[in-house]
């Protein structure tokens, strides 16, 4: 058994990098829910917007075979009740940054959205799970970034090598409007389309243990650190650079690194 969803994993990420983080979602109130919430609180994560009026806690089942690589089976449960409206009312002028995931349904994805953007707020749209989403309902977006199968559910086109990375990141950007495309390549690093060029960003080395939640990582630190910056290179080679802890350890929330982990890891 392990703490994690992708909206937590990265609420922790963002959380253990130095922000101050808040989660909107909802679980039921029974022991994986209390447990979840319990683990968002010791790592400092403001559940206050995480109702507990679920059915039952929505769980998944991740498979991970000899080299690290993993296959998640997902039951939604408490979090494909979420009602739009009443999770975009949590979206305050506070905020600095709104990151959504598509591990709830999408019109919740696209209210949230709609609401940061028309509010001025940052957005960064991690596209996981892979799944077919009407981007086109959300306009404006900062920064859409998914992963090589999540390119390929939305774009049809796998992004194996420079042409299809090019050709899916205009077709992402185009359906979305979004700012930046960044491209999600495991091991191959990450991929930037601003509109006008493409850049090609390797990853670092790293022993492979477990690739579980690499990609939460890797959108937690990015955004945080383009929030900070407004450099969406700087902000990609700091999720390389998380991203390439994450995977050396067993784990998804539990392998998120602290911004000390980062800045004194050896790449």
């Amino acid at each position: 058994y392990a703490n994690g969803g992708k909206g937590a994993n990265q609420a922790v990420g963002l959380s253990r990098l130095g922000a101050q983080t808040k989660l909107i979602g909802k679980v039921a109130d029974d022991e994986n829910g209390k447990k979840l919430l319990g683990n968002l609180r010791y790592n400092n994560v403001d559940v206050s917007d995480v109702l507990t009026t679920g059915k039952q806690t929505g769980l998944a089942a991740i498979i991970i075979d000899g080299e690290g690589r993993n296959r998640i089976v997902v039951y939604e449960g408490a979090n494909a009740e979420i009602n739009p409206s009443e999770a975009a009312d949590c979206i305050d002028d506070n905020i600095d940054l709104l990151l959504v995931q598509f591990e709830t349904r999408e019109d919740v994805v696209v209210e949230c959205i709609n609401r940061a953007v028309k509010q001025g707020i940052t957005t960064v749209v991690d596209c996981g799970p892979a799944k077919p989403f009407t981007l086109e309902k959300m306009q404006g977006i900062t920064i859409i970034t998914p992963n090589e199968s999540e390119t390929k559910a939305l774009t049809g086109i796998f992004p194996e090598n420079e042409e299809t990375i090019l050709k899916a990141s205009k077709i992402l950007r185009e359906r979305s409007k979004a700012k930046f495309t960044v491209l999600k390549l495991g091991e191959r690093g990450c991929s930037v389309w601003d509109g006008n060029n493409l850049h090609l960003m390797p990853a670092y080395k790293s022993k492979v243990v477990d690739t579980t939640a690499a990609g939460d990582c890797f959108t937690a630190a990015m955004a945080l650190e383009f929030v900070r910056s407004g450099d969406i290179y700087a902000a990609c080679d700091m999720g390389n650079r998380a991203g390439s802890i994450a995977v050396s350890r067993m784990g998804a929330d539990a392998s998120m690194p602290t911004a000390d982990e980062i800045k004194n890891f050896k790449f």
